[in-house]
């Protein structure tokens, strides 16, 4: 049976995204109230300031220069990094083409309605100026009311080492976005609570921070486990989450919340890929955890449905706990199955105990790891079995500095939190804050709404501004329609000893691929 296309999902306008893409060459334990102490949530109030939990910066925002020239690494990318601007990922000579689409058709035609809806828009307007999106227009402070922002998130258990880093990556996006003109000239004040990876907390925690704080929407949350308890809320109450880990279907079948990125099966696609065109393999595996059923299980899917029309073949499929001391019954099952590559679907820790595991038999095929999982790097670096490892990444990569918007990125932690080591979920949640930015460009000076962020979201129809600068792909919103948003990958390479990166490309290469079990091919 024919692969279902991304063409296929609503009308010419999903058409157009894929166009238009192929053309520019797309992609328990509360934390603490910092300002009162009372509720259990974490705010972020100064213009210019970051606050951690349990910690307080004083420094006040100042002007951002629009393009700001990096040298070296920062914030915790190892050294050796170099990127390649424009460039495919790594075995893809043809970057403008659909990866791996095998004998399928282009997207045809643009998507020239929605282009000119839009054509000098404020949005438009926003995207082509701002030093966050790459452009080179003054900062100033923002001076005008502070609009309530929240994110609830799971920051503590198993998984909170792997998500924290969206605190700190919005942090800096809220002082260097008060530094830089604000929200539409509006302040930002941003809430943060702990969902602690329980539905029922999430659940409360939600509905409590848009009773008692009146946040506008909620921003860049990673709700891995607990998104399905949130999602009636969503609906119920109309405050949108901008932003998200999109490692689950659910963030794609809500009309209310607007996902920054592709959807999990492009990790699975981008495995598939970096297999049969980097590579150049056929036979693969998969290593997925059973802690994350949801997000793992949908990666599995698609990596079994997608192989067939990769040139793949998937010799083994294996789900195991993110607890397990040792993998080596699951190496020698691969080993002597032939698989030549095998896709990593999990945290870095237990990517490092596979590593032992598998070299204690002999097995040493390609490595393809997630980006939230290799974005811890402290874990994921430092394994030769771990070297050159092909990376999918469905936002712009933390360890990248070429482009003015990846630059821009780099300024802007060193300034706002030195020292932080970014990673996955930071990338995840700075290009959230982008996509907030964005839909601010329709904010009225006095008593911002909600509906002025939908309505602008709602102007998102595939076309170039909704790139984000090149922060991620292009994607399509509407009004009571769920988000359209195509693969469009990034990618980075590991050296070849396992220590450092070798390269990311900061271009994204799209596809018109759509796995038959991702949400989007049933529109």
């Amino acid at each position: 049976m024919a692969t279902p296309r991304l063409r296929k999902l609503t009308t010419a306008a999903v058409a157009g995204v894929c166009a238009l893409a192929l053309v520019a060459g797309c992609g328990g334990s509360d934390v603490t109230d910092a300002a009162t102490g009372t509720d259990g949530s974490t705010v972020q109030t100064e213009p210019g300031a970051v606050t951690d939990p349990g910690t307080t910066s004083t420094e006040t925002g100042a002007e951002v220069p629009a393009a700001v020239a990096t040298t070296g690494t920062t914030g915790g990318t190892a050294p050796g990094t170099t990127t390649t601007d424009g460039a495919a990922p790594a075995g893809d000579t043809t970057a403008n083409q659909p990866a791996g689409n095998q004998g399928g058709k282009k997207p045809a035609g643009g998507n020239a309605a929605g282009a000119a809806a839009a054509s000098g828009s404020p949005v438009e307007k926003l995207v082509a100026s701002h030093p966050m999106f790459g452009g080179n227009g003054p900062c100033k402070p923002a001076t005008l009311s502070e609009v309530p922002l929240g994110n609830v998130s799971t920051l503590s258990g198993v998984l909170g080492e792997l998500f924290s880093p969206v605190v700190n990556a919005l942090n800096v996006w809220v002082a260097s976005t008060n530094a830089c003109g604000g929200l539409n000239g509006h302040k930002i004040k941003l809430y943060f609570d702990d969902d602690q990876g329980d539905p029922s907390t999430a659940s409360t925690k939600v509905q409590n921070m848009i009773s008692s704080k009146k946040i506008l929407a909620f921003v860049g949350n990673i709700q891995v486990l607990t998104v399905d308890a949130v999602a009636p809320i969503i609906r119920r109450t109309g405050i949108p989450i901008i932003g998200s880990d999109v490692t689950n279907s659910t963030w794609f079948t809500n009309p209310l919340m607007f996902p920054q990125g592709a959807p999990q099966q492009s990790i699975a696609y981008g495995f598939l890929y970096g297999a049969t065109k980097h590579y150049k393999v056929k036979n693969v595996g998969l290593f997925y955890c059973i802690e994350v059923p949801r997000s793992c299980s949908d990666t599995a899917r698609a990596f079994n449905d997608l192989a067939p029309k990769m040139g793949a073949v998937v010799k083994v499929s294996s789900q195991v706990s993110l607890t397990q001391p040792s993998f080596v019954q699951q190496c020698l099952e691969m080993k002597n199955a032939g698989v030549e590559a095998v896709g990593l679907n999990m945290d870095a820790a237990s990517m490092k105990r596979i590593a032992r595991s598998c070299e204690q038999v002999g097995f040493f095929p390609k490595a393809m790891g997630h980006p939230l999982g290799v974005g811890n790097e402290k874990q994921f670096l430092g394994s030769k079995w771990l070297g050159n490892s092909y990376v999918p990444l469905n936002v712009f990569g933390w360890m990248a500095s070429s482009t003015p918007a990846e630059k821009y990125y780099q300024a802007q932690v060193r300034k706002f939190d030195p020292g932080f080591d970014t990673g996955g979920a930071a990338s995840l949640g700075w290009t959230a804050g982008a996509l907030m930015l964005a839909a601010s460009a329709g904010l009225s000076p006095d008593k911002p709404t909600t509906q002025q962020l939908l309505d602008t979201l709602w102007q998102f129809k595939g076309q170039k501004f909704t790139e984000l600068g090149g922060l991620t792909g292009p994607r399509i919103f509407g009004k009571d329609q769920n988000p359209r948003v195509p693969y469009c990958l990034f990618a980075a390479i590991s050296s070849e000893d396992g220590n450092s990166w070798k390269s990311v490309t900061s271009k994204p290469t799209c596809t018109d691929i759509v796995a038959p079990s991702d949400p989007q091919a049933k529109g």
